[in-house]
């Protein structure tokens, strides 16, 4: 089973890199410069290879062969590599779906909006913390935080903002409150109730802040497209936590990629289109 699994994804990476390469011919798509296609490819074979549901059955059994077909190429639409954590691919039912980190937003708004680099903190309650806005441009700058480490200890987060410098040297902040942040974590299936959130809540505070600075950037890009979900600041902040959600939902999980046990497969004769439904990006 394990071959037919390899050859079948072998077969289906075979067609996405066929599809990419018609629509670059055809001028209905443009890669990035320091995105290697074959490479994202390459690593998304391997990780699904690998990928699994509570039952052990891999994605290539359980999931349609055109959702593959479908998240591989949204993740090259999008230009983000798996293997560096930038989307992850999540089992849902019968359904592969490729969803975007953290990361990748940052990667994204440094592609496409302009953004030259990121900072985030959490802030604390007793902690000194005040910001300002700019009337004229509506822009938010960060004027005070002083904290100590007794204070963090407690782990009572009230909020977090994030310091974003565009490529024109310019800056300003992004900052939510803690009412702001869960609202956006509730519109995950975790409710912001997983155990990176109980354990982690600045860490993971501090990634919604920037995947909402992030896409506020690249949706103001002339490559809006590249995402969707507008009403989502958070999609899937980590791994980790796409497999606990995926666990409740659809009790998957993923195993760790054993790199020695994957074997080269045939080379695939499927015609390039073929079984793949339209992306819709």
């Amino acid at each position: 089973m394990a071959e037919k699994n390899e050859v079948a994804v072998k077969d289906i990476t075979v067609q996405v890199l066929e599809k990419v390469k018609a629509f670059e011919n055809a001028g209905e798509l443009r890669i990035p410069k320091d995105y290697s296609v074959e490479n994202a490819v390459k690593s998304a074979y391997l990780i699904l290879l690998d990928t699994q549901n509570a039952a052990k059955k891999n994605a290539l059994e359980v999931c349609t062969k055109a959702s593959i077909a479908n998240a591989l190429l949204r993740m090259v639409v999008w230009g983000l590599s798996p293997m560096k954590k930038q989307c992850a691919f999540i089992m849902y039912g019968d359904k592969l779906e490729c969803q975007m980190e953290y990361t990748g937003n940052i990667a994204l708004a440094k592609r496409w909006g302009g953004m030259a680099d990121i900072k985030a903190n959490a802030v604390f309650s007793g902690e000194e913390f005040d910001y300002s806005v700019e009337a004229a441009t509506g822009r938010k700058y960060i004027i005070k935080h002083n904290g100590s480490l007794k204070i963090q200890d407690e782990q009572k987060v009230i909020g977090a903002y994030a310091v974003v410098t565009m490529n024109d040297g310019s800056s300003f902040a992004e900052v939510m409150s803690m009412n702001q942040i869960k609202a956006a974590w509730n519109q995950g299936a975790m409710k912001g109730n997983s155990p990176a959130h109980k354990n982690f809540p600045d860490q993971m505070a501090i990634k919604t802040v920037i995947s909402r600075a992030c896409k506020l950037l690249i949706r103001g890009s002339d490559d809006s497209i590249l995402t969707d979900n507008e009403d989502e600041y958070t999609l899937h902040t980590e791994v980790v936590d796409a497999q606990v959600e995926n666990e409740i939902k659809t009790e998957s999980n993923k195993q760790v990629i054993d790199f020695d046990e994957v074997k080269e497969a045939p080379k695939s004769d499927i015609k390039p289109n073929v079984g793949v439904e339209d992306p819709g990006f």
